[in-house]
C-alpha cells in the first residue's frame, strides 16, 4: 500500500494559490490536515481535484506544444478521464518526483483532437486504441479511443537520463500502475494507471527495422523480478 503523500509549505501554497500567511490561518483554523516534523510542516490533500493546478497536470495537457506546431484544447473532457489524470499524478508522478526530482513529460494526455493531428501528420509509433493516452475520451463516432480507459504518459527524469532502470525498478517495486512500457535505461519511460492495475511490465525491443517489438513480459511479483534483472 502506497504511504500517504505529503507536501511541503511551498508546494502546498503553489497547490492552493495562497500566501504564507493564507497557509498559516488555514493551518491554525483546523481546514487543513498536517503533521509537524521538527520546524517543518508537511500537509495532506483532502480535494485531490487541488491536483490539477500542479505543474505535473499541465504537463500532461500540453506536452504536444513542443513537438507540434499546433495550438488546440487538448484538456480532458469525460469525468473519467479526469479522474484518471489525477490518479496518474497522485499514484506515479508525484511520488517518483519527490524520490528522484523534475519529471520531464514526453507524450502525455490525447485528446480527440489531438489524436486526429497525430494520426494524420505523425502516427509512426502511436497506437491510439491500446496505449491509454487518449485517456476514456471519445471519436466523432462517440466511441472510446482506447477501450482500455486509465491514463498513460511517457517521461524521463532529469539527471537520470540514462539511468530510467531505475526509475522503472522504484515504480514496480513501491507503486499501483496499470502498465509499464521499457524501452531502455536512456529512454522515456511509458506508464500507465487504470482499472485493472495488471502491474504489467512489458520490455519493448527495437527491430533491424527500427520498428518496436514486444520482448519479455511479466505481471505482479514476477514483474519485480523482470525489473531486477533489467538493471545496468
Amino acid at each position: 500500500m502506497q504511504q500517504e503523500l505529503l507536501f511541503s509549505s511551498k508546494e502546498f501554497k503553489q497547490l492552493l494559490g495562497v500566501s504564507d500567511c493564507e497557509l498559516m490561518h488555514l493551518r491554525v483554523s483546523g481546514k487543513l490536515i498536517f503533521v509537524k516534523k521538527g520546524h517543518t510542516f508537511l500537509y495532506q490533500l483532502e480535494d485531490k481535484n487541488v491536483l490539477l493546478k500542479h505543474p505535473l497536470a499541465n504537463q500532461l495537457v500540453n506536452w504536444y506544444r513542443e513537438k507540434h506546431n499546433i495550438s488546440i484544447d487538448n484538456y480532458p473532457k469525460e469525468v473519467e478521464s479526469i479522474n484518471s489524470t489525477l490518479d496518474l499524478i497522485e499514484t506515479v508522478l508525484l511520488p517518483v518526483s519527490k524520490n528522484f526530482g523534475d519529471v520531464k513529460i514526453t507524450y502525455g494526455f490525447v485528446s480527440p483532437e489531438l489524436n486526429r493531428f497525430i494520426q494524420k501528420n505523425s502516427s509512426s509509433g502511436t497506437y491510439p486504441s491500446i496505449d491509454q493516452h487518449a485517456a476514456s475520451e471519445l471519436n466523432n463516432a462517440n466511441n472510446h479511443i482506447c477501450k482500455r480507459h486509465g491514463l498513460a504518459c511517457d517521461f524521463i527524469i532529469n539527471g537520470y537520463e540514462k539511468q530510467m532502470d531505475q526509475v522503472m525498478l522504484f515504480i514496480v517495486n513501491n507503486l499501483s500502475f496499470d502498465k509499464i512500457y521499457y524501452y531502455g535505461n536512456d529512454k522515456p519511460l511509458h506508464v500507465s494507471v487504470g482499472n485493472e492495475s495488471e502491474r504489467h511490465l512489458q520490455i519493448m525491443n527495437i527491430s533491424d527495422k527500427g520498428r518496436r517489438i514486444p520482448g519479455r513480459k511479466a505481471y505482479g511479483n514476477e514483474a519485480k523480478i523482470l525489473a531486477e534483472e533489467l538493471i545496468q
